[in-house]
């Protein structure tokens, strides 16, 4: 997948793929929840459940290099530290606190 603004590759997580699968067999109009800075997808969950409940399917996008969970997020704090535009996009956040 190529991102047709910047004509570089884009990402996507497994996590993410698999939500979009499940959005596209349900049939149901999709609803996008997108986190800002120093939250995780996490934090949509009640409301993703509420949607749900209501006959929508959700999407819970995470920000490429950020943990996956809270747990990683409080063994690696300085990733909401580091300004998005410092990190390089190739760099992890396991590989640079190593």
């Amino acid at each position: 997948m190529t991102s047709a603004a910047a004509g570089t590759p884009a990402t996507i997580t497994e996590h993410e793929l698999g939500q979009c699968e499940q959005a596209n067999a349900t049939g149901r109009p999709p609803v996008v929840f997108v986190h800002g800075l120093w939250l995780l997808p996490s934090s949509w969950d009640r409301w993703a459940e509420l949607f749900e409940e209501a006959g929508y399917t959700t999407l819970t996008p995470g920000w490429p290099d950020d943990p996956d969970t809270v747990a990683e997020a409080k063994e690696y704090p300085e990733v909401f530290a580091t300004s998005r535009s410092a990190r390089s996009p190739t760099t992890s956040r396991r590989s640079s606190t190593a």
